[in-house]
């Protein structure tokens, strides 16, 4: 059986977020239904712990001492390195040294534009140590940005889990919400242009009479975390997928998945491109602010066009970004197994 140890931020100290469902949760799963024996190590957590509850520099002395330890004893083949700025290069070299032929990737779900200066410079700097990076947006000239020595630089999807994603809100007639956003105060990119987002939810509500929002991190509504987070996905009909920007191509946060995985119908600013994998009439795409607001009111007044639209986009997004999918399709790019790309988001370069 092939090991893996999987270094992420698992967050089991500070219940913030989505931490029940985000990509490190989903990664160690799908990579499990795939038969792989699968060890988390929760870094930050771990950090805090050494550091007496701080991410100090003693922390991560002791942290990366007891990771060079924790592999020499596990005998792990692969390393994943997920958002692991914790862990110092001179350690990977170390573990490289006591286990020749271990693999080695990190994988990353932020942003890559220009501002994301903080994100850009960790992933450069782990370069020299790992075999291929992954990174969650499928545009190839921000990904080109982090290629190094032939080394693959490949996309990672959001993906979705039928253990964790439970919810059937294209089930649902009549939803106590009509449109879900969480998120936090401030702008966002809104067809093409940088909009407050007090802005977005006063002129829909002028637009539509009635239109009932569920929010979180908004107007003085608390944040949602934990199974207070995955529970309101099923109180909604549709579910308003805005990250920071809308115009990368198969970039998004992974709320995405949160919408369209418990069954929201999932409103999608056409600029990201998910139209190349969901069909048209199974998201309310939009490119403009005019067709937000006519699709928003549609779907808001059509129960039957809501449901079977968001039921069709549901299972073309399991099709797609199912986490057993997609971790076998990382499992194969590290282990240097994968030849040639079967679905359209399979992009490497």
């Amino acid at each position: 059986m092939t090991r893996l140890l999987h270094i992420a931020n698992f967050n089991s100290l500070r219940l913030k977020g989505c931490f029940q469902c985000g990509f490190p949760v989903k990664i160690s799963s799908g990579l499990i239904k795939n038969g792989f024996e699968v060890i988390n190590y929760a870094d930050r957590d771990l950090c805090r712990m050494f550091g007496f509850g701080h991410m100090n520099t003693l922390g991560r002395w002791r942290l990366n001492k007891h990771l060079i330890e924790f592999c020499r004893t596990t005998r792990p083949d692969a390393l994943l390195l997920g958002h692991a700025n914790t862990i110092e290069n001179e350690t990977i070299l170390k573990i490289k040294k006591i286990l020749p032929g271990i693999r080695v990737m990190q994988w990353n779900c932020d942003s890559i534009t220009p501002e994301s200066k903080r994100n850009i410079k960790a992933l450069t700097e782990r370069l020299e140590v790992v075999d291929l990076t992954m990174i969650s947006t499928g545009d190839k000239a921000m990904l080109s940005m982090f290629k190094k020595n032939d080394k693959p630089v490949a996309y990672l999807p959001n993906m979705v889990d039928s253990a964790i994603e439970t919810g059937k809100a294209f089930a649902e007639p009549t939803p106590a919400f009509d449109v879900l956003l969480c998120a936090n105060t401030g702008q966002r990119q809104f067809c093409g242009k940088d909009t407050a987002i007090e802005e977005i939810l006063n002129e829909s509500e002028n637009q539509i009479p009635n239109l009932k929002w569920l929010l979180g991190g908004l107007r003085g509504y608390p944040p949602l975390h934990g199974a207070e987070y995955l529970n309101a996905f099923s109180k909604a009909g549709m579910g308003f997928n805005l990250s920071r920007y809308n115009d990368v191509y198969l970039y998004s946060s992974d709320r995405l998945a949160h919408i369209i995985g418990n069954g929201e119908l999932a409103l999608i600013d056409r600029a990201t491109g998910f139209a190349d994998v969901i069909p048209e009439d199974g998201a309310a795409f939009y490119g403009n602010r005019e067709e937000f607001y006519d699709k928003l009111a549609f779907y808001k007044n059509n129960t039957d066009a809501r449901m079977k639209a968001a039921a069709l986009g549901h299972r073309a997004f399991y099709r797609e970004f199912d986490n057993q999918s997609v971790t076998a399709y990382m499992a194969a790019l590290l282990f240097e197994q994968f030849k040639t790309a079967q679905r359209p988001w399979q992009i490497v370069i």
